[in-house]
Order: structure tokens, then sequence, then C-alpha cells
């Protein structure tokens, strides 16, 4: 079986990308009968960039993982009519590299669609470090049925959070146990049916239907509200928060032998912008050799 990883992102923050990668590629056991593939989804337009830049990191570097080209697969996701009029009217983004960011965003809802050949796939985002096999999670999905399909991490956030208006939301709201980080999950697409389809639609509708401002924190809240039954997995893969502000960084704090991925998660700060953020050298011994260690721009958004 092959264990599908998928990415969704633009071009901004395409150095963490390549980090990533590294990361997973450096610390995974080869298994032949359990081959890696990378589903990278992209805004239209850039998928010859993305290829260039793995290329160019990666060429000759792991050939004991085989033909680059069946390793990394790039595709661009062209977000439905539907999709893109409802993130313009959410978003109002004047910048284009920030509007195709928060289209990639939304990416990861449709990742069954992106990469259609894809069964059982773990999602990640890039402000991340995998320390551990990325199969030992993969195989955690041996559990999935078709009531739970989608596995996560659970995290510190209330639930109403991610509704503006929680009278409008409670209903659904209070049907979620414990919300989950979007950074890391894995799914099971030989689960998902038209029903999938038509909650994802139902929870955009419902936003747009309060002048887009229903939701909060936007993807995020819809994948939770989608998948409230979720399978809860252990906080060492998705060991969350480290973007946080320097004091919460402090109680969340794990060391390096309980953890298993590392995410800068927070929106405060990211290893690449500077050395006082945790585990900041940790990440840049992993840019791949040819790749620039210049920083990434903070115009990328990730959970």
């Amino acid at each position: 079986m092959i264990v599908d990883i998928a990415f969704s992102i633009n071009k901004k923050i395409y150095l963490s990308l390549l980090v990533a990668l590294n990361s997973i590629l450096k610390n995974s056991k080869l298994d032949p009968d359990h081959p890696l593939r990378f589903n990278i989804a992209v805004p239209p337009g850039d998928r010859a960039f993305f290829e260039a830049q793995i290329h160019s990191a990666f060429a000759g570097l792991y050939p004991e993982y085989g033909p680059e080209a069946e390793l990394f697969r790039v595709r661009e996701f062209l977000p439905s009519a539907y999709l893109d009029n409802y993130i313009s009217l959410k978003f109002d983004e004047a910048d284009v590299e920030r509007q195709k960011s928060r289209r990639m965003q939304y990416g990861r809802l449709y990742l069954n669609d992106i990469f259609p050949d894809t069964r059982r796939i773990i999602y990640l985002d890039t402000d991340i470090l995998v320390l551990g096999d990325i199969r030992e999670l993969f195989a955690k999905g041996d559990q999935f049925t078709a009531e739970r399909y989608v596995a996560a991490i659970p995290h510190l956030f209330p639930a109403m959070f991610y509704a503006k208006n929680v009278f409008k939301l409670w209903d659904d709201l209070r049907q979620i146990k414990n919300t989950f980080n979007g950074g890391v999950f894995m799914t099971d697409f030989c689960f998902w049916t038209d029903k999938t389809a038509q909650i994802r639609q139902h929870y955009l509708e419902l936003d747009a239907a309060n002048g887009h401002d229903l939701l909060h924190l936007d993807d995020e809240a819809m994948l939770n509200l989608m998948f409230k039954n979720y399978i809860q997995l252990g906080i060492e893969w998705n060991a969350w928060g480290y973007g946080q502000p320097h004091f919460m960084v402090k109680f969340l704090r794990r060391s390096l032998d309980r953890i298993k991925i590392i995410h800068w998660s927070g929106g405060h700060h990211k290893p690449w912008e500077s050395d006082r953020v945790i585990y900041a050298s940790l990440w840049k011994s992993y840019l791949p050799p040819t790749a620039s260690p210049r920083p990434v721009d903070a115009a990328g958004i990730m959970s």
C-alpha cells in the first residue's frame, strides 16, 4: 500500500515544504511494500515552479526511494466557481499571493478531487518537522470505519470559538467533544461519499448566508464541523503551538524524545524567522543542501 502524504501550499512558503519533505525522507525507514508518495497541491500556474524547486533540492539526494517522478507529484488546485467566489467574498485580499494562500488553505478540503487515485492519506502543514517514521502514523488508519474515517490530534481550543455567533451553530458545536488542529490529520477517501461533500457544502453555504462571517479560523472550523467524531491520536504526532508567544511555548514545550511531529502553529513565530524560536536550529538542520536558507515570506498562511 502506498503511503500518501499531502500538502496544500502557495509559492511564498515553498522553502518550508522542502524542509518538511526532507525531515520525512530522513526519518523514514525504507519499505518497498509501503513506498512513500508526496502529493503537493499548488495554485494554478505554479506547478513548474514547485517541480523545479523539488528537483533542485532532492535530485540524487535519496536514490534509494526510487524515481523522482514517482516520489513527488505536484498538481494544481483550481477551486470551483462557487468556492472561488466564497473565498473572495470572505477574505477580500488585495495581495495576489495572499489570495492564492487563502485558496490553498481550502485545498486540503478537496484533496480527493486533486488526487483522485489516493485512498488513505496524511495531510501536513509545512511549518512542521517530522521526527518519527511517518509510516507509524499511517498505520493508525487501519482503525478507520465508514462512521469514523478521520484521525487527528486534539488541541486546547473551545469549539465555541469556531463561530462568531455561537447561537447560530450551537447544535453543531455542542456535538464536538474535543477540537483538533487541522495542520496534521489523516483520512481515507474510500469512506468519503456524496454525503461528505454535501456536509462540506452545507457549512460553506451557511457561512455565506451569514455574510461570510459566521465561521472563525476558516477551513479549520470547517474540518472540525465536518468530522466531529474523529479518531483521537497522541499529541506526539502533532506537538502543536510552538509558533505561539514564547511564554506560552514554555508551557507547551515537550522534550524531543516525546515528539514525532513538531508543529510551529500559532501564527506568532516560525523557525525560519529567528534563532530564538524553539527548535529553530533543528529546523535549519533539515534544509536540503542545495536549498537557499533565506527566510520564508511570512505572507504564507498556515494553521
